[in-house]
């Protein structure tokens, strides 16, 4: 989760775990040693995937005592590398509103 919120924070326009898409109100969980993404579970090793300007997100991460060192304290591999070509699957899944009404005079 720190990872997504650093890459977020840094201005990352798009953002993949895995092949699943980010959005604003995606659920991502821990449960064991596997994540679930927007209802998808995935096991190790993650790929995450994060479009924006490379600069401010590589520093994002490897800022001193950041993210990225901390995982590395606890044994966990960490690799960062900039693409030319990042590709971020659409978002496939649905989002429904619980709360939220269409207004008056508003078109459904």
């Amino acid at each position: 989760m720190r990872i997504i919120n650093e890459l977020r924070a840094s201005g990352a326009e798009g953002i993949a775990i895995n092949e699943e898409r980010l959005i604003a109100v995606s659920e991502i969980r821990c449960a064991g040693p596997t994540l679930s993404v927007n209802n998808s579970r995935f096991a190790p090793p993650y790929i995450i995937r994060a479009i924006g300007d490379p600069k401010s997100l590589e520093t994002a991460l490897k800022m001193r005592g950041g993210v990225i060192e901390t995982l590395k304290f606890w044994g966990i591999q960490v690799t960062v590398s900039k693409e030319e070509n990042v590709v971020i699957p659409a978002f496939r899944g649905t989002h429904t509103f619980e709360y939220a009404k269409v207004g008056e005079g508003g078109k459904e």
